[in-house]
Protein backbone atom coordinates (compact mmCIF):
# COMPACT_ATOMS: atom_id res chain seq x y z
CA UNK A 1 0.00 0.00 0.00
CA UNK A 2 1.42 3.35 -1.03
CA UNK A 3 1.06 6.01 1.66
CA UNK A 4 1.56 9.74 1.31
CA UNK A 5 3.41 12.28 3.39
CA UNK A 6 0.62 14.84 3.34
CA UNK A 7 1.01 18.59 3.74
CA UNK A 8 0.02 18.30 7.40
CA UNK A 9 2.61 15.57 8.02
CA UNK A 10 5.28 17.63 6.28
CA UNK A 11 5.04 20.10 9.16
CA UNK A 12 6.96 17.55 11.23
CA UNK A 13 9.82 17.53 8.69
CA UNK A 14 12.41 20.30 9.07
CA UNK A 15 15.47 21.12 7.01
CA UNK A 16 18.59 22.52 8.66
CA UNK A 17 17.60 25.95 7.40
CA UNK A 18 14.11 25.87 8.93
CA UNK A 19 14.67 23.74 12.04
CA UNK A 20 13.63 25.27 15.42
CA UNK A 21 17.05 24.68 16.94
CA UNK A 22 16.32 25.83 20.49
CA UNK A 23 13.15 23.76 20.69
CA UNK A 24 14.93 20.67 19.40
CA UNK A 25 17.76 21.06 21.91
CA UNK A 26 15.39 21.65 24.82
CA UNK A 27 13.67 18.27 24.44
CA UNK A 28 14.89 15.07 26.04
CA UNK A 29 13.87 12.69 23.27
CA UNK A 30 12.99 9.11 24.04
CA UNK A 31 15.06 8.09 21.04
CA UNK A 32 17.23 9.72 18.40
CA UNK A 33 17.60 7.69 15.21
CA UNK A 34 20.38 8.50 12.76
CA UNK A 35 19.59 7.62 9.14
CA UNK A 36 16.24 7.29 7.35
CA UNK A 37 16.91 4.30 5.09
CA UNK A 38 15.36 0.85 5.61
CA UNK A 39 16.91 0.39 9.06
CA UNK A 40 16.35 3.87 10.42
CA UNK A 41 12.84 4.42 9.03
CA UNK A 42 11.56 1.11 10.41
CA UNK A 43 13.19 1.76 13.79
CA UNK A 44 11.78 5.30 14.04
CA UNK A 45 8.27 4.30 12.96
CA UNK A 46 8.18 1.29 15.30
CA UNK A 47 9.26 3.34 18.32
CA UNK A 48 6.85 6.16 17.40
CA UNK A 49 4.01 3.64 17.21
CA UNK A 50 5.01 2.44 20.69
CA UNK A 51 4.44 5.98 21.98
CA UNK A 52 8.08 7.11 22.07
CA UNK A 53 8.99 10.66 21.15
CA UNK A 54 11.50 10.19 18.33
CA UNK A 55 13.84 12.53 16.46
CA UNK A 56 15.13 11.21 13.12
CA UNK A 57 18.33 12.75 11.72
CA UNK A 58 18.99 12.50 7.96
CA UNK A 59 22.02 13.87 6.11
CA UNK A 60 20.19 14.21 2.79
CA UNK A 61 17.35 16.47 1.71
CA UNK A 62 13.66 15.65 1.47
CA UNK A 63 12.66 14.93 -2.13
CA UNK A 64 8.95 14.67 -2.82
CA UNK A 65 7.83 11.71 -4.96
CA UNK A 66 6.47 14.02 -7.65
CA UNK A 67 9.98 15.42 -8.17
CA UNK A 68 11.14 12.09 -9.63
CA UNK A 69 11.59 11.87 -13.39
CA UNK A 70 13.16 9.34 -15.73
CA UNK A 71 16.39 11.24 -16.37
CA UNK A 72 19.29 9.04 -15.29
CA UNK A 73 21.91 11.64 -14.42
CA UNK A 74 19.47 14.10 -12.90
CA UNK A 75 17.96 11.56 -10.50
CA UNK A 76 21.28 9.92 -9.71
CA UNK A 77 22.63 13.27 -8.54
CA UNK A 78 19.53 13.98 -6.47
CA UNK A 79 19.10 10.61 -4.79
CA UNK A 80 22.51 9.04 -4.33
CA UNK A 81 26.14 9.62 -3.49
CA UNK A 82 29.23 7.76 -4.64
CA UNK A 83 32.41 6.89 -2.83
CA UNK A 84 35.39 4.69 -3.59
CA UNK A 85 37.16 2.02 -1.65
CA UNK A 86 40.76 2.83 -0.77
CA UNK A 87 42.85 2.81 -3.91
CA UNK A 88 39.76 3.55 -6.03
CA UNK A 89 39.26 -0.15 -6.67
CA UNK A 90 35.46 -0.34 -6.34
CA UNK A 91 32.57 2.13 -6.42
CA UNK A 92 30.17 2.28 -3.48
CA UNK A 93 26.60 3.57 -3.95
CA UNK A 94 24.41 4.89 -1.13
CA UNK A 95 21.20 6.84 -0.81
CA UNK A 96 21.53 10.54 -0.07
CA UNK A 97 17.99 11.73 0.58
CA UNK A 98 15.15 11.18 3.01
CA UNK A 99 14.38 7.47 2.66
CA UNK A 100 18.04 6.61 2.09
CA UNK A 101 18.83 3.55 0.02
CA UNK A 102 15.15 2.69 -0.47
CA UNK A 103 14.93 5.41 -3.11
CA UNK A 104 17.62 3.77 -5.24
CA UNK A 105 17.20 0.07 -4.52
CA UNK A 106 15.70 -2.23 -7.14
CA UNK A 107 12.66 -3.05 -4.97
CA UNK A 108 13.77 -6.67 -4.59
CA UNK A 109 12.59 -8.41 -1.40
CA UNK A 110 14.84 -11.39 -0.62
CA UNK A 111 15.76 -13.46 2.43
CA UNK A 112 19.11 -15.18 3.08
CA UNK A 113 19.32 -18.95 2.75
CA UNK A 114 19.47 -21.25 5.75
CA UNK A 115 23.18 -21.70 4.99
CA UNK A 116 23.74 -18.00 5.69
CA UNK A 117 21.75 -18.05 8.93
CA UNK A 118 23.73 -21.07 10.11
CA UNK A 119 26.98 -19.22 9.36
CA UNK A 120 25.77 -16.13 11.19
CA UNK A 121 24.88 -18.16 14.28
CA UNK A 122 28.30 -19.85 14.26
CA UNK A 123 30.25 -16.61 13.80
CA UNK A 124 28.25 -14.53 16.26
CA UNK A 125 27.61 -17.13 18.95
CA UNK A 126 23.98 -15.93 18.93
CA UNK A 127 21.75 -18.95 18.14
CA UNK A 128 18.66 -16.75 17.99
CA UNK A 129 19.92 -14.97 14.86
CA UNK A 130 17.79 -17.09 12.51
CA UNK A 131 14.80 -17.10 10.21
CA UNK A 132 12.38 -18.39 12.87
CA UNK A 133 13.08 -15.42 15.12
CA UNK A 134 12.92 -12.94 12.23
CA UNK A 135 9.89 -14.51 10.53
CA UNK A 136 7.20 -12.35 12.19
CA UNK A 137 9.25 -9.26 11.44
CA UNK A 138 9.69 -10.25 7.79
CA UNK A 139 5.91 -10.72 7.62
CA UNK A 140 5.10 -7.36 9.22
CA UNK A 141 7.51 -5.49 6.96
CA UNK A 142 6.25 -7.37 3.91
CA UNK A 143 2.67 -6.41 4.67
CA UNK A 144 3.54 -2.74 5.13
CA UNK A 145 5.49 -2.64 1.85
CA UNK A 146 3.02 -4.84 -0.09
CA UNK A 147 5.68 -7.41 -0.95
CA UNK A 148 4.29 -9.14 -4.02
CA UNK A 149 5.47 -12.18 -5.93
CA UNK A 150 5.95 -11.54 -9.62
CA UNK A 151 4.04 -13.45 -12.26
CA UNK A 152 5.54 -15.29 -15.22
CA UNK A 153 2.86 -13.55 -17.30
CA UNK A 154 4.92 -10.34 -16.95
CA UNK A 155 7.91 -11.97 -18.66
CA UNK A 156 9.55 -9.80 -21.30
CA UNK A 157 12.42 -10.77 -23.57
CA UNK A 158 15.09 -9.76 -21.03
CA UNK A 159 13.53 -11.98 -18.38
CA UNK A 160 13.01 -14.81 -20.87
CA UNK A 161 16.76 -14.77 -21.53
CA UNK A 162 17.42 -15.34 -17.80
CA UNK A 163 14.90 -18.20 -17.75
CA UNK A 164 16.53 -19.80 -20.79
CA UNK A 165 19.99 -19.40 -19.24
CA UNK A 166 18.87 -21.34 -16.16
CA UNK A 167 17.68 -24.18 -18.40
CA UNK A 168 21.00 -24.23 -20.29
CA UNK A 169 22.87 -24.53 -16.98
CA UNK A 170 20.57 -27.35 -15.88
CA UNK A 171 19.28 -25.44 -12.87
CA UNK A 172 15.69 -24.58 -13.75
CA UNK A 173 14.73 -25.24 -10.12
CA UNK A 174 17.08 -22.44 -9.09
CA UNK A 175 15.00 -19.87 -10.98
CA UNK A 176 12.72 -18.09 -8.50
CA UNK A 177 9.85 -15.72 -9.17
CA UNK A 178 11.03 -12.52 -7.53
CA UNK A 179 9.33 -10.84 -4.59
CA UNK A 180 9.17 -7.07 -4.98
CA UNK A 181 8.17 -4.07 -2.86
CA UNK A 182 5.25 -3.12 -5.04
CA UNK A 183 1.74 -4.28 -5.73
CA UNK A 184 1.61 -2.30 -8.96
CA UNK A 185 4.17 -1.39 -11.63
CA UNK A 186 4.12 0.63 -14.85
CA UNK A 187 7.01 -1.32 -16.29
CA UNK A 188 9.51 1.47 -16.97
CA UNK A 189 12.31 -0.69 -15.58
CA UNK A 190 13.95 2.29 -13.85
CA UNK A 191 13.31 1.43 -10.20
CA UNK A 192 16.74 2.71 -9.14
CA UNK A 193 15.80 6.27 -10.13
CA UNK A 194 13.14 6.71 -7.46
CA UNK A 195 10.15 5.56 -9.59
CA UNK A 196 8.57 8.46 -11.45
CA UNK A 197 5.11 6.99 -10.83
CA UNK A 198 5.65 6.50 -7.05
CA UNK A 199 4.57 2.85 -7.27
CA UNK A 200 7.71 1.34 -5.74
CA UNK A 201 7.64 0.80 -2.01
CA UNK A 202 10.14 3.13 -0.31
CA UNK A 203 10.49 4.48 3.20
CA UNK A 204 8.95 7.77 2.04
CA UNK A 205 5.66 6.09 1.09
CA UNK A 206 5.54 3.46 3.84
CA UNK A 207 7.21 3.62 7.26
CA UNK A 208 7.95 7.33 7.42
CA UNK A 209 4.32 8.44 6.89
CA UNK A 210 3.26 5.77 9.38
CA UNK A 211 5.66 7.19 11.97
CA UNK A 212 4.72 10.78 11.21
CA UNK A 213 1.04 9.85 11.48
CA UNK A 214 1.46 9.00 15.17
CA UNK A 215 2.47 12.58 15.94
CA UNK A 216 5.48 11.23 17.84
CA UNK A 217 8.08 11.49 15.04
CA UNK A 218 10.03 14.60 14.09
CA UNK A 219 12.41 14.50 11.11
CA UNK A 220 15.42 16.74 10.63
CA UNK A 221 17.01 16.68 7.15
CA UNK A 222 20.28 18.10 5.80
CA UNK A 223 21.96 17.37 9.11
CA UNK A 224 24.88 15.04 9.78
CA UNK A 225 25.57 13.24 13.06
CA UNK A 226 29.24 13.65 13.96
CA UNK A 227 29.87 12.13 17.42
CA UNK A 228 28.30 11.03 20.68
CA UNK A 229 29.14 12.48 24.09
CA UNK A 230 29.90 9.32 26.06
CA UNK A 231 30.28 9.38 29.84
CA UNK A 232 30.68 6.83 32.61
CA UNK A 233 27.69 5.83 34.69
CA UNK A 234 26.95 3.29 37.41
CA UNK A 235 25.82 0.74 34.85
CA UNK A 236 28.59 1.39 32.33
CA UNK A 237 29.32 3.85 29.54
CA UNK A 238 26.36 5.96 28.42
CA UNK A 239 25.76 8.43 25.60
CA UNK A 240 24.51 11.76 26.92
CA UNK A 241 24.08 13.62 23.65
CA UNK A 242 24.69 13.54 19.90
CA UNK A 243 26.49 16.34 18.07
CA UNK A 244 24.89 17.20 14.74
CA UNK A 245 26.27 19.46 12.03
CA UNK A 246 23.57 21.45 10.24
CA UNK A 247 24.11 22.49 6.63
CA UNK A 248 22.73 25.19 4.40
CA UNK A 249 20.59 23.41 1.81
CA UNK A 250 21.25 26.14 -0.76
CA UNK A 251 25.02 26.06 -1.00
CA UNK A 252 25.84 23.06 1.23
CA UNK A 253 28.13 25.25 3.33
CA UNK A 254 28.67 24.18 6.94
CA UNK A 255 26.68 26.17 9.44
CA UNK A 256 25.78 25.88 13.10
CA UNK A 257 25.74 22.72 15.15
CA UNK A 258 23.06 21.05 17.23
CA UNK A 259 23.37 19.05 20.44
CA UNK A 260 20.62 16.44 20.69
CA UNK A 261 19.81 14.83 24.01
CA UNK A 262 18.00 11.48 24.13
CA UNK A 263 17.50 8.49 26.39
CA UNK A 264 18.47 6.13 23.57
CA UNK A 265 20.41 6.53 20.31
CA UNK A 266 20.19 4.27 17.26
CA UNK A 267 22.56 4.57 14.30
CA UNK A 268 21.24 3.23 11.00
CA UNK A 269 23.46 4.75 8.34
CA UNK A 270 25.20 1.66 6.97
CA UNK A 271 28.55 -0.03 7.37
CA UNK A 272 30.77 2.96 6.68
CA UNK A 273 28.83 5.81 8.29
CA UNK A 274 27.68 3.90 11.38
CA UNK A 275 31.24 2.68 11.90
CA UNK A 276 32.56 6.22 11.46
CA UNK A 277 30.12 7.58 14.03
CA UNK A 278 31.23 5.00 16.59
CA UNK A 279 34.92 5.52 15.78
CA UNK A 280 34.67 9.32 16.10
CA UNK A 281 32.92 8.81 19.44
CA UNK A 282 35.80 6.57 20.57
CA UNK A 283 33.39 3.71 21.11
CA UNK A 284 34.88 1.31 18.61
CA UNK A 285 38.37 1.63 20.13
CA UNK A 286 37.29 -0.45 23.12
CA UNK A 287 35.89 -3.24 20.98
CA UNK A 288 36.90 -5.72 18.32
CA UNK A 289 36.66 -4.61 14.71
CA UNK A 290 33.35 -6.45 14.58
CA UNK A 291 34.23 -8.71 11.70
CA UNK A 292 35.12 -7.91 8.15
CA UNK A 293 33.14 -5.60 5.92
CA UNK A 294 31.72 -7.29 2.83
CA UNK A 295 31.05 -5.49 -0.44
CA UNK A 296 28.79 -8.14 -1.96
CA UNK A 297 29.76 -6.53 -5.28
CA UNK A 298 27.76 -6.35 -8.49
CA UNK A 299 28.86 -6.43 -12.10
CA UNK A 300 26.75 -5.96 -15.22
CA UNK A 301 27.15 -8.34 -18.17
CA UNK A 302 25.83 -7.15 -21.53
CA UNK A 303 25.06 -9.28 -24.56
CA UNK A 304 24.16 -8.45 -28.17
CA UNK A 305 21.33 -10.36 -29.87
CA UNK A 306 19.93 -10.51 -33.40
CA UNK A 307 16.42 -9.53 -32.28
CA UNK A 308 15.31 -6.54 -30.18
CA UNK A 309 15.37 -7.10 -26.42
CA UNK A 310 13.87 -3.81 -25.18
CA UNK A 311 11.18 -1.45 -26.46
CA UNK A 312 11.84 2.11 -27.46
CA UNK A 313 9.39 3.75 -25.03
CA UNK A 314 6.83 6.52 -25.53
CA UNK A 315 6.25 10.21 -24.95
CA UNK A 316 3.76 10.67 -22.11
CA UNK A 317 2.68 14.06 -20.79
CA UNK A 318 5.58 15.67 -22.57
CA UNK A 319 8.28 13.38 -21.13
CA UNK A 320 9.96 10.26 -22.42
CA UNK A 321 8.82 7.16 -20.54
CA UNK A 322 10.82 3.95 -21.10
CA UNK A 323 8.97 0.67 -21.63
CA UNK A 324 11.51 -1.85 -20.43
CA UNK A 325 9.00 -3.86 -18.43
CA UNK A 326 9.55 -5.12 -14.89
CA UNK A 327 13.36 -5.33 -14.75
CA UNK A 328 13.50 -8.63 -12.88
CA UNK A 329 10.62 -11.04 -12.44
CA UNK A 330 13.14 -13.84 -11.83
CA UNK A 331 16.13 -14.30 -9.56
CA UNK A 332 18.53 -17.04 -10.60
CA UNK A 333 19.81 -18.26 -7.22
CA UNK A 334 20.38 -21.91 -8.11
CA UNK A 335 24.15 -21.68 -7.73
CA UNK A 336 24.30 -19.22 -4.82
CA UNK A 337 25.17 -21.68 -2.05
CA UNK A 338 27.53 -23.72 -4.24
CA UNK A 339 29.28 -21.01 -6.28
CA UNK A 340 28.39 -17.89 -4.26
CA UNK A 341 26.66 -15.84 -6.96
CA UNK A 342 23.21 -15.08 -8.35
CA UNK A 343 21.89 -12.92 -11.17
CA UNK A 344 18.79 -11.29 -12.62
CA UNK A 345 17.80 -9.26 -15.68
CA UNK A 346 18.66 -5.63 -15.00
CA UNK A 347 17.50 -2.32 -16.38
CA UNK A 348 19.49 -1.24 -19.41
CA UNK A 349 20.56 2.39 -19.77
CA UNK A 350 22.46 3.71 -22.83
CA UNK A 351 24.99 5.30 -20.47
CA UNK A 352 25.58 1.94 -18.76
CA UNK A 353 26.19 0.12 -22.02
CA UNK A 354 28.44 2.94 -23.24
CA UNK A 355 30.51 2.92 -20.04
CA UNK A 356 30.95 -0.83 -19.76
CA UNK A 357 32.09 -1.10 -23.38
CA UNK A 358 34.30 2.01 -23.53
CA UNK A 359 37.31 -0.18 -24.32
CA UNK A 360 35.98 -0.84 -27.84
CA UNK A 361 37.35 1.06 -30.82
CA UNK A 362 35.34 4.18 -31.72
CA UNK A 363 33.86 2.47 -34.78
CA UNK A 364 32.90 -0.71 -32.88
CA UNK A 365 31.51 1.35 -30.01
CA UNK A 366 29.36 3.42 -32.35
CA UNK A 367 28.08 0.28 -34.05
CA UNK A 368 27.13 -1.33 -30.74
CA UNK A 369 25.36 1.78 -29.43
CA UNK A 370 23.32 1.96 -32.63
CA UNK A 371 21.98 -1.47 -31.69
CA UNK A 372 21.22 -0.55 -28.10
CA UNK A 373 17.73 -2.08 -28.18
CA UNK A 374 19.24 -5.40 -29.31
CA UNK A 375 21.28 -5.73 -26.13
CA UNK A 376 20.38 -7.29 -22.80
CA UNK A 377 22.00 -6.95 -19.42
CA UNK A 378 22.13 -9.13 -16.35
CA UNK A 379 23.39 -8.00 -12.97
CA UNK A 380 25.52 -10.57 -11.16
CA UNK A 381 26.03 -10.41 -7.40
CA UNK A 382 28.82 -12.15 -5.49
CA UNK A 383 28.53 -13.31 -1.89
CA UNK A 384 32.08 -12.36 -1.01
CA UNK A 385 34.42 -13.26 1.84
CA UNK A 386 37.27 -10.74 1.59
CA UNK A 387 40.81 -11.27 2.86
CA UNK A 388 41.04 -7.78 4.35
CA UNK A 389 38.47 -5.08 4.97
CA UNK A 390 38.16 -2.37 7.57
CA UNK A 391 36.74 1.11 7.88
CA UNK A 392 39.44 3.76 8.15
CA UNK A 393 39.08 7.49 8.73
CA UNK A 394 40.65 10.00 6.35
CA UNK A 395 40.21 13.65 7.35
CA UNK A 396 37.12 12.68 9.30
CA UNK A 397 35.54 10.81 6.37
CA UNK A 398 35.12 7.01 6.43
CA UNK A 399 36.70 4.93 3.71
CA UNK A 400 36.79 1.20 3.18
CA UNK A 401 40.24 -0.37 3.07
CA UNK A 402 39.42 -3.51 1.14
CA UNK A 403 41.12 -6.45 -0.53
CA UNK A 404 39.19 -9.31 -2.08
CA UNK A 405 40.16 -12.91 -1.40
CA UNK A 406 41.44 -15.38 -3.94
CA UNK A 407 38.22 -17.26 -3.36
CA UNK A 408 36.26 -14.18 -4.42
CA UNK A 409 38.31 -13.85 -7.60
CA UNK A 410 37.79 -17.51 -8.45
CA UNK A 411 34.03 -17.17 -7.83
CA UNK A 412 33.78 -14.18 -10.16
CA UNK A 413 35.76 -15.99 -12.84
CA UNK A 414 33.37 -18.92 -12.60
CA UNK A 415 30.35 -16.62 -12.57
CA UNK A 416 31.47 -14.75 -15.70
CA UNK A 417 32.24 -18.02 -17.48
CA UNK A 418 28.87 -19.58 -16.60
CA UNK A 419 26.98 -16.46 -17.67
CA UNK A 420 28.92 -16.09 -20.92
CA UNK A 421 28.37 -19.73 -21.92
CA UNK A 422 24.68 -19.53 -21.10
CA UNK A 423 24.19 -16.25 -22.99
CA UNK A 424 25.91 -17.63 -26.09
CA UNK A 425 23.80 -20.78 -25.85
CA UNK A 426 20.54 -18.78 -25.88
CA UNK A 427 21.50 -16.74 -28.94
CA UNK A 428 23.85 -13.93 -27.95
CA UNK A 429 26.21 -12.88 -30.74
CA UNK A 430 28.73 -11.31 -28.39
CA UNK A 431 29.11 -11.05 -24.61
CA UNK A 432 30.62 -7.99 -22.92
CA UNK A 433 31.99 -8.65 -19.44
CA UNK A 434 32.52 -5.98 -16.72
CA UNK A 435 36.28 -5.80 -17.13
CA UNK A 436 38.57 -2.99 -18.20
CA UNK A 437 39.97 -5.09 -21.04
CA UNK A 438 37.87 -8.25 -21.38
CA UNK A 439 38.58 -10.96 -23.92
CA UNK A 440 36.43 -10.95 -27.04
CA UNK A 441 33.72 -13.55 -26.43
CA UNK A 442 31.70 -14.61 -29.46
CA UNK A 443 32.04 -18.40 -29.29
CA UNK A 444 32.05 -20.88 -26.45
CA UNK A 445 35.74 -21.61 -26.95
CA UNK A 446 36.45 -17.92 -26.20
CA UNK A 447 35.24 -18.39 -22.62
CA UNK A 448 38.40 -20.38 -21.84
CA UNK A 449 40.34 -17.10 -22.16
CA UNK A 450 38.96 -16.10 -18.77
CA UNK A 451 41.29 -18.60 -17.10
CA UNK A 452 44.18 -16.25 -17.90
CA UNK A 453 42.52 -13.22 -16.33
CA UNK A 454 43.66 -12.22 -12.81
CA UNK A 455 40.18 -10.98 -11.73
CA UNK A 456 41.69 -8.41 -9.40
CA UNK A 457 39.05 -5.82 -8.52
CA UNK A 458 41.16 -3.00 -9.93
CA UNK A 459 40.85 -4.72 -13.34
CA UNK A 460 37.08 -5.13 -13.11
CA UNK A 461 34.16 -2.70 -13.26
CA UNK A 462 32.29 -3.50 -10.06
CA UNK A 463 30.12 -1.53 -7.71
CA UNK A 464 28.33 -2.18 -4.44
CA UNK A 465 25.17 -0.98 -2.77
CA UNK A 466 25.06 -4.05 -0.49
CA UNK A 467 27.98 -3.21 1.82
CA UNK A 468 27.53 -4.96 5.17
CA UNK A 469 29.38 -5.80 8.37
CA UNK A 470 31.75 -3.77 10.50
CA UNK A 471 29.55 -3.59 13.61
CA UNK A 472 28.37 -7.17 13.61
CA UNK A 473 26.25 -8.90 16.21
CA UNK A 474 28.23 -11.02 18.64
CA UNK A 475 27.57 -12.82 21.91
CA UNK A 476 30.38 -10.84 23.53
CA UNK A 477 33.07 -8.25 22.74
CA UNK A 478 35.36 -10.87 21.25
CA UNK A 479 32.78 -11.85 18.64
CA UNK A 480 31.22 -8.54 17.71
CA UNK A 481 30.38 -4.92 18.40
CA UNK A 482 26.74 -5.34 19.45
CA UNK A 483 24.66 -7.86 21.33
CA UNK A 484 21.78 -9.87 19.84
CA UNK A 485 19.51 -6.79 19.91
CA UNK A 486 21.92 -4.31 18.37
CA UNK A 487 23.11 -2.67 21.61
CA UNK A 488 26.80 -1.74 21.49
CA UNK A 489 28.72 -3.81 24.03
CA UNK A 490 29.68 -1.73 27.06
CA UNK A 491 27.39 1.19 26.14
CA UNK A 492 23.99 1.19 27.78
CA UNK A 493 22.03 3.26 25.27
CA UNK A 494 23.64 3.16 21.80
CA UNK A 495 22.18 0.69 19.31
CA UNK A 496 22.91 -0.20 15.68
CA UNK A 497 20.11 -1.13 13.26
CA UNK A 498 21.46 -1.55 9.75
CA UNK A 499 23.45 -3.93 7.53
CA UNK A 500 26.61 -3.36 9.55
CA UNK A 501 25.15 -5.89 12.02
CA UNK A 502 25.56 -8.77 9.56
CA UNK A 503 28.32 -11.22 10.63
CA UNK A 504 29.00 -11.91 6.94
CA UNK A 505 27.47 -11.07 3.56
CA UNK A 506 23.84 -12.18 3.33
CA UNK A 507 24.24 -13.21 -0.31
CA UNK A 508 21.04 -11.56 -1.55
CA UNK A 509 19.44 -8.11 -1.59
CA UNK A 510 19.70 -7.13 2.11
CA UNK A 511 16.89 -4.60 2.62
CA UNK A 512 14.20 -7.00 3.84
CA UNK A 513 16.58 -8.48 6.42
CA UNK A 514 17.74 -5.00 7.49
CA UNK A 515 14.12 -3.99 8.11
CA UNK A 516 13.26 -7.22 9.92
CA UNK A 517 16.28 -6.80 12.22
CA UNK A 518 15.44 -3.14 12.79
CA UNK A 519 11.87 -3.96 13.77
CA UNK A 520 13.06 -6.68 16.16
CA UNK A 521 15.57 -4.30 17.75
CA UNK A 522 13.03 -1.46 18.06
CA UNK A 523 10.34 -3.67 19.62
CA UNK A 524 12.83 -5.09 22.10
CA UNK A 525 13.99 -1.59 22.99
CA UNK A 526 10.39 -0.37 23.43
CA UNK A 527 9.58 -3.32 25.71
CA UNK A 528 12.66 -2.76 27.90
CA UNK A 529 12.23 1.00 27.98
Amino acid sequence: MIREITASLERQIHSAATAPRRALESIMWDACVVGSGPGGAVTAATLAQAGWRVLLIERGAYRRPEDANFQLFDMAMRLSRLSLTRGARTTLHAGSTLGGGSLIFGAMAMQPSQTVFDEWAARSGVPGLNRDVLSPHYSAVGETLSVTQQSARAENRANAIVREMAAVLGHQAGLELAMRYTAGCRGTGLCTLGCGFNLKGTMVNSFLPIGLGTGNLTILTECEATAFDVESSRTGQQARALHVTMTDGTNRARSSGLRVRAKHFITSTGSLSSSALLIRSRVRGRLTQGGRVSLQPHGVIHALFDEPVTDRGDIEDGRYVPRNGVPAIYNFTGLLDERRYYWFASSLHPSSLATYTAYLSPQAHRSLMSRFHYTSSITVTLRDDPDRSRVVMRRGTPQLDFCESERDRASLRRCFADAARALLAVGARRVFLPMLEPPRIQRECDVALLEREPMSYDRLILYSDHTSGGNCIGADRRRGVTDAYGRVHGITNIHVADASLFPSACGVAPSWTIMALARMIALNLAQRG
